[in-house]
């Protein structure tokens, strides 16, 4: 099983103009009576497009998975790290919580220092 390859930044434009004109839809609907109801759906997709736009950016990070020619350096102690894992195999996975208590799902290639054993994912 091999990595999918990278969308590109006008693929990345389109899913997020589909998705921005499907929360823009779902405003629109006769469903909201009060102002409170509007409040909330406008927040809500506002929450929804703001992870799923930072989750695109992150995930469209070059850093995420730099070429294996380009050297990795520790962070700790500045000296060339070893990717981890097959690089025929899905990214590892890591699940940051944003401020607002999201959770986002982003791929990065693993390195591990040999000099200090410290396993980490780029950037830093």
């Amino acid at each position: 099983m091999s990595r999918t390859p990278r969308p590109s930044r006008e693929q990345l434009r389109q899913q997020f103009l589909r998705r921005a004109g499907e929360a823009f839809d779902l405003m629109f609907t006769d469903d909201l009576v009060s102002f409170d109801q509007r409040e909330r759906r406008a927040a809500d997709l506002g929450r929804t497009l703001e992870l799923e736009l930072l989750q695109q950016q992150a995930n469209s990070d070059p850093l995420a998975d730099p070429p294996s020619e380009q050297p990795v350096l520790c962070p700790r102690c500045h000296k060339p790290a070893r990717r981890q894992g097959d690089p025929d195999q899905p990214l590892p996975s890591r699940r940051p919580t944003l401020a607002g208590g999201q959770e986002l799902l982003l791929g990065r290639v693993r390195f591990r220092c040999a000099t200090c054993r410290v396993v980490f994912f780029p950037p830093g």
